[in-house]
Protein backbone atom coordinates (compact mmCIF):
# COMPACT_ATOMS: atom_id res chain seq x y z
CA UNK A 1 0.00 0.00 0.00
CA UNK A 2 2.42 2.67 0.95
CA UNK A 3 4.99 1.19 -2.34
CA UNK A 4 1.71 1.88 -4.50
CA UNK A 5 1.04 5.60 -2.54
CA UNK A 6 5.04 6.49 -2.58
CA UNK A 7 5.02 5.54 -6.56
CA UNK A 8 1.88 7.88 -7.15
CA UNK A 9 4.16 10.71 -5.50
CA UNK A 10 6.74 9.93 -7.43
CA UNK A 11 5.02 9.87 -10.52
CA UNK A 12 2.94 13.50 -9.84
CA UNK A 13 6.63 14.84 -9.35
CA UNK A 14 7.74 13.71 -12.72
CA UNK A 15 4.54 15.22 -14.65
CA UNK A 16 4.90 18.32 -12.24
CA UNK A 17 8.71 18.71 -13.18
CA UNK A 18 7.96 18.27 -16.73
CA UNK A 19 5.02 21.03 -16.72
CA UNK A 20 7.65 23.37 -15.25
CA UNK A 21 10.05 22.47 -17.90
CA UNK A 22 7.29 23.07 -20.30
CA UNK A 23 6.46 26.44 -18.23
CA UNK A 24 10.40 27.43 -18.41
CA UNK A 25 10.80 26.75 -22.43
CA UNK A 26 7.69 28.33 -23.53
CA UNK A 27 7.51 31.38 -21.15
CA UNK A 28 11.11 33.15 -22.62
CA UNK A 29 9.82 32.31 -26.06
CA UNK A 30 6.19 33.83 -25.51
CA UNK A 31 7.54 37.05 -23.86
CA UNK A 32 9.91 37.14 -27.00
CA UNK A 33 6.85 36.80 -29.49
CA UNK A 34 4.94 39.68 -27.32
CA UNK A 35 8.18 41.94 -27.64
CA UNK A 36 8.07 41.52 -31.26
CA UNK A 37 4.46 42.27 -31.78
CA UNK A 38 4.33 45.39 -29.56
CA UNK A 39 7.51 46.54 -31.69
CA UNK A 40 6.14 45.55 -34.93
CA UNK A 41 2.54 47.35 -33.74
CA UNK A 42 4.52 50.26 -32.63
CA UNK A 43 6.49 50.91 -35.98
CA UNK A 44 3.33 49.86 -38.15
CA UNK A 45 1.94 52.86 -36.52
CA UNK A 46 4.86 55.10 -37.17
CA UNK A 47 5.03 53.82 -40.73
CA UNK A 48 4.99 56.91 -43.00
CA UNK A 49 2.53 55.36 -45.11
CA UNK A 50 0.00 55.51 -42.55
CA UNK A 51 -0.01 58.83 -42.56
CA UNK A 52 0.43 59.72 -46.30
CA UNK A 53 -3.83 59.82 -46.97
CA UNK A 54 -3.45 63.38 -45.13
CA UNK A 55 -0.37 64.70 -46.86
CA UNK A 56 -1.43 67.51 -48.33
CA UNK A 57 -2.20 67.49 -52.21
CA UNK A 58 -3.09 69.92 -55.46
CA UNK A 59 -5.36 71.65 -56.17
CA UNK A 60 -6.74 71.30 -52.67
CA UNK A 61 -5.10 69.58 -49.39
CA UNK A 62 -8.69 68.69 -48.40
CA UNK A 63 -6.99 65.08 -46.52
CA UNK A 64 -4.99 67.98 -44.62
CA UNK A 65 -7.94 69.42 -43.63
CA UNK A 66 -9.66 66.44 -42.35
CA UNK A 67 -6.62 65.43 -40.33
CA UNK A 68 -6.82 68.88 -38.92
CA UNK A 69 -10.58 68.22 -37.92
CA UNK A 70 -9.53 65.24 -36.29
CA UNK A 71 -6.68 67.23 -34.37
CA UNK A 72 -6.66 70.76 -34.01
CA UNK A 73 -3.11 71.10 -32.83
CA UNK A 74 -1.56 69.64 -36.39
CA UNK A 75 -0.34 72.93 -37.69
CA UNK A 76 2.03 71.86 -40.57
CA UNK A 77 3.40 69.04 -43.19
CA UNK A 78 7.05 68.43 -43.30
CA UNK A 79 9.07 66.60 -45.84
CA UNK A 80 13.02 66.22 -46.28
CA UNK A 81 13.28 64.69 -49.84
CA UNK A 82 15.06 61.93 -50.56
CA UNK A 83 13.94 60.36 -47.08
CA UNK A 84 11.08 58.95 -44.95
CA UNK A 85 9.95 62.20 -43.26
CA UNK A 86 6.91 62.88 -44.36
CA UNK A 87 4.58 64.08 -41.54
CA UNK A 88 2.06 66.17 -40.06
CA UNK A 89 3.70 68.33 -37.59
CA UNK A 90 1.87 69.07 -33.96
CA UNK A 91 2.00 71.88 -31.49
CA UNK A 92 0.52 71.77 -28.17
CA UNK A 93 -0.14 74.10 -25.71
CA UNK A 94 2.80 75.41 -23.39
CA UNK A 95 1.31 73.40 -20.29
CA UNK A 96 1.67 70.07 -22.21
CA UNK A 97 5.21 70.35 -23.96
CA UNK A 98 6.15 67.34 -24.08
CA UNK A 99 2.53 65.43 -24.91
CA UNK A 100 3.18 64.36 -28.62
CA UNK A 101 6.22 62.09 -27.36
CA UNK A 102 3.41 59.93 -26.63
CA UNK A 103 0.62 61.56 -28.65
CA UNK A 104 0.31 60.51 -32.71
CA UNK A 105 -1.08 63.73 -34.92
CA UNK A 106 -4.70 61.81 -34.48
CA UNK A 107 -4.38 62.70 -30.41
CA UNK A 108 -4.16 58.93 -29.62
CA UNK A 109 -2.00 57.47 -27.42
CA UNK A 110 1.21 55.88 -29.17
CA UNK A 111 4.80 55.06 -27.82
CA UNK A 112 6.40 56.73 -31.86
CA UNK A 113 4.80 59.94 -30.66
CA UNK A 114 4.18 62.59 -33.58
CA UNK A 115 6.38 65.30 -34.92
CA UNK A 116 6.11 68.70 -32.92
CA UNK A 117 7.24 72.40 -32.77
CA UNK A 118 8.12 73.83 -29.32
CA UNK A 119 5.60 75.42 -27.59
CA UNK A 120 6.93 78.57 -27.64
CA UNK A 121 7.11 79.20 -31.15
CA UNK A 122 4.34 80.87 -33.80
CA UNK A 123 2.11 77.99 -34.68
CA UNK A 124 3.06 79.71 -38.32
CA UNK A 125 6.55 78.97 -38.49
CA UNK A 126 6.56 83.07 -38.82
CA UNK A 127 9.46 83.37 -36.51
CA UNK A 128 13.02 83.72 -36.94
CA UNK A 129 13.90 80.52 -35.58
CA UNK A 130 11.44 77.21 -35.51
CA UNK A 131 11.89 74.29 -33.78
CA UNK A 132 10.54 70.96 -34.71
CA UNK A 133 11.31 67.51 -32.58
CA UNK A 134 10.55 63.82 -33.39
CA UNK A 135 11.74 60.37 -31.85
CA UNK A 136 14.59 58.89 -33.75
CA UNK A 137 13.44 55.37 -34.56
CA UNK A 138 14.96 52.54 -36.38
CA UNK A 139 14.02 51.65 -40.05
CA UNK A 140 13.78 55.54 -40.78
CA UNK A 141 10.36 55.99 -38.67
CA UNK A 142 9.89 59.39 -37.61
CA UNK A 143 13.16 61.62 -37.24
CA UNK A 144 15.17 58.66 -37.90
CA UNK A 145 16.70 59.68 -40.84
CA UNK A 146 18.04 62.77 -39.23
CA UNK A 147 21.12 60.96 -38.12
CA UNK A 148 21.83 60.05 -41.99
CA UNK A 149 22.64 63.81 -42.64
CA UNK A 150 26.00 62.81 -40.38
CA UNK A 151 27.21 61.43 -43.25
CA UNK A 152 28.82 64.03 -45.29
CA UNK A 153 27.93 62.69 -48.52
CA UNK A 154 24.25 62.19 -47.49
CA UNK A 155 24.27 65.67 -46.09
CA UNK A 156 25.52 66.56 -49.85
CA UNK A 157 23.15 65.13 -52.06
CA UNK A 158 20.24 65.73 -49.79
CA UNK A 159 19.47 69.24 -50.40
CA UNK A 160 16.12 70.05 -50.00
CA UNK A 161 12.48 69.38 -48.38
CA UNK A 162 8.86 71.12 -48.00
CA UNK A 163 7.11 72.84 -45.59
CA UNK A 164 3.15 73.41 -45.71
CA UNK A 165 1.76 75.24 -43.51
CA UNK A 166 -1.23 77.85 -43.88
CA UNK A 167 -2.43 76.39 -46.81
CA UNK A 168 0.81 77.36 -48.33
CA UNK A 169 3.85 75.71 -49.76
CA UNK A 170 7.43 77.04 -48.61
CA UNK A 171 10.59 75.14 -49.77
CA UNK A 172 12.81 74.12 -47.22
CA UNK A 173 16.72 74.37 -48.06
CA UNK A 174 18.98 72.24 -45.80
CA UNK A 175 22.49 74.07 -44.96
CA UNK A 176 23.49 72.68 -41.38
CA UNK A 177 24.10 69.68 -39.64
CA UNK A 178 25.22 70.06 -35.97
CA UNK A 179 25.20 67.73 -32.77
CA UNK A 180 24.28 69.40 -29.48
CA UNK A 181 23.38 68.42 -26.05
CA UNK A 182 19.65 68.67 -25.10
CA UNK A 183 19.89 71.19 -22.59
CA UNK A 184 22.27 73.55 -24.44
CA UNK A 185 20.16 76.42 -24.49
CA UNK A 186 22.48 78.94 -26.72
CA UNK A 187 21.08 76.74 -29.84
CA UNK A 188 17.80 75.29 -28.36
CA UNK A 189 16.45 79.02 -28.01
CA UNK A 190 13.40 80.39 -29.98
CA UNK A 191 13.92 84.32 -28.37
CA UNK A 192 15.54 86.72 -30.45
CA UNK A 193 15.17 90.21 -29.50
CA UNK A 194 17.02 91.97 -32.37
CA UNK A 195 18.58 91.39 -35.66
CA UNK A 196 22.22 90.87 -34.17
CA UNK A 197 20.73 88.10 -31.88
CA UNK A 198 19.75 86.47 -34.75
CA UNK A 199 23.13 87.29 -36.88
CA UNK A 200 25.27 86.14 -33.68
CA UNK A 201 22.62 82.73 -33.75
CA UNK A 202 23.74 81.80 -37.32
CA UNK A 203 27.47 82.01 -36.82
CA UNK A 204 27.11 79.80 -33.82
CA UNK A 205 25.28 77.72 -35.70
CA UNK A 206 28.43 77.77 -38.23
CA UNK A 207 31.18 77.34 -35.90
CA UNK A 208 28.94 74.85 -34.38
CA UNK A 209 27.89 72.88 -37.53
CA UNK A 210 29.69 69.15 -38.73
CA UNK A 211 28.54 70.13 -42.23
CA UNK A 212 27.55 73.88 -43.61
CA UNK A 213 26.20 74.19 -47.12
CA UNK A 214 28.33 77.93 -48.07
CA UNK A 215 26.33 78.31 -51.49
CA UNK A 216 22.94 78.76 -49.21
CA UNK A 217 23.15 82.80 -48.54
CA UNK A 218 22.04 83.30 -44.88
CA UNK A 219 20.78 86.44 -43.56
CA UNK A 220 18.94 88.12 -40.14
CA UNK A 221 15.93 88.55 -42.32
CA UNK A 222 15.42 84.66 -43.29
CA UNK A 223 13.91 82.36 -41.62
CA UNK A 224 15.20 78.75 -40.50
CA UNK A 225 13.88 75.21 -39.07
CA UNK A 226 15.75 73.15 -37.06
CA UNK A 227 14.85 69.72 -36.73
CA UNK A 228 16.39 67.71 -33.90
CA UNK A 229 16.13 64.27 -32.39
CA UNK A 230 17.97 62.18 -30.22
CA UNK A 231 21.08 60.40 -31.74
CA UNK A 232 23.99 57.74 -29.59
CA UNK A 233 26.81 59.88 -29.19
CA UNK A 234 26.30 60.27 -25.54
CA UNK A 235 23.83 60.96 -22.73
CA UNK A 236 21.08 63.92 -23.73
CA UNK A 237 23.39 63.89 -27.25
CA UNK A 238 21.11 65.79 -30.39
CA UNK A 239 21.15 65.64 -33.71
CA UNK A 240 20.05 68.87 -35.64
CA UNK A 241 19.08 69.33 -39.06
CA UNK A 242 18.75 73.09 -39.93
CA UNK A 243 16.99 74.44 -43.19
CA UNK A 244 16.34 77.94 -44.39
CA UNK A 245 12.47 78.08 -44.97
CA UNK A 246 12.14 79.64 -48.33
CA UNK A 247 9.25 81.10 -50.29
CA UNK A 248 10.41 79.20 -53.69
CA UNK A 249 9.27 75.56 -53.59
CA UNK A 250 11.75 73.21 -54.37
CA UNK A 251 11.35 70.06 -57.02
CA UNK A 252 11.47 66.42 -55.31
CA UNK A 253 14.60 65.40 -57.08
CA UNK A 254 14.32 61.68 -55.69
CA UNK A 255 10.36 61.60 -56.89
CA UNK A 256 11.35 58.39 -59.03
CA UNK A 257 11.62 56.79 -55.76
CA UNK A 258 9.03 58.02 -53.38
CA UNK A 259 9.04 56.89 -50.19
CA UNK A 260 7.64 53.44 -49.78
CA UNK A 261 7.54 53.63 -45.68
CA UNK A 262 9.92 51.71 -43.47
CA UNK A 263 9.06 48.34 -44.64
CA UNK A 264 7.89 47.30 -41.29
CA UNK A 265 7.18 43.46 -42.31
CA UNK A 266 10.75 43.04 -42.77
CA UNK A 267 11.12 42.36 -39.41
CA UNK A 268 10.15 38.68 -40.52
CA UNK A 269 10.77 38.77 -44.81
CA UNK A 270 9.94 35.28 -45.18
CA UNK A 271 6.96 34.47 -47.41
CA UNK A 272 5.67 37.95 -46.08
CA UNK A 273 4.83 36.64 -42.91
CA UNK A 274 6.63 38.81 -40.12
CA UNK A 275 9.51 37.05 -37.44
CA UNK A 276 6.88 37.66 -34.54
CA UNK A 277 3.96 34.96 -36.40
CA UNK A 278 6.72 32.49 -36.68
CA UNK A 279 7.27 32.53 -33.53
CA UNK A 280 4.07 31.96 -32.26
CA UNK A 281 4.05 29.04 -34.90
CA UNK A 282 7.45 27.58 -33.02
CA UNK A 283 5.74 28.45 -29.44
CA UNK A 284 2.85 26.15 -30.21
CA UNK A 285 5.12 23.45 -31.92
CA UNK A 286 7.43 23.65 -28.46
CA UNK A 287 3.89 23.20 -26.22
CA UNK A 288 2.67 19.88 -28.72
CA UNK A 289 6.13 18.24 -28.76
CA UNK A 290 7.19 18.68 -25.26
CA UNK A 291 3.10 17.63 -24.24
CA UNK A 292 3.89 14.80 -26.23
CA UNK A 293 7.10 14.02 -24.83
CA UNK A 294 4.98 13.80 -21.33
CA UNK A 295 2.23 11.86 -22.30
CA UNK A 296 4.67 8.96 -23.86
CA UNK A 297 7.00 9.27 -20.56
CA UNK A 298 3.69 9.30 -18.72
CA UNK A 299 2.72 5.61 -20.04
CA UNK A 300 6.09 4.25 -19.80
Amino acid sequence: MEEGVARKVVLALRTLVRYALVLALCLPLAMGCYALWDSHVVYERADVTQWQPYKPTEPEPLSFWELQRINPEVRAWLSVYGTNIDYPVCQATPNEREKYLTTDAKGEYSLSGALFMDTANAPDFSDFATIVYGHHMENDVMFGSITNFSNETFFAEHQYGNLFVNDEDYGLEFFCYLDADAYDRDIYRTDFGSEKDREDYLRLLHERARWWRDDVKMGAQDRIALLSTCSSGYTNARAILVAKICNERFENPFVKIPNLGTGVDELGGWLGIPVWCWLVLALFAAVVMVLAWTRRSEKA
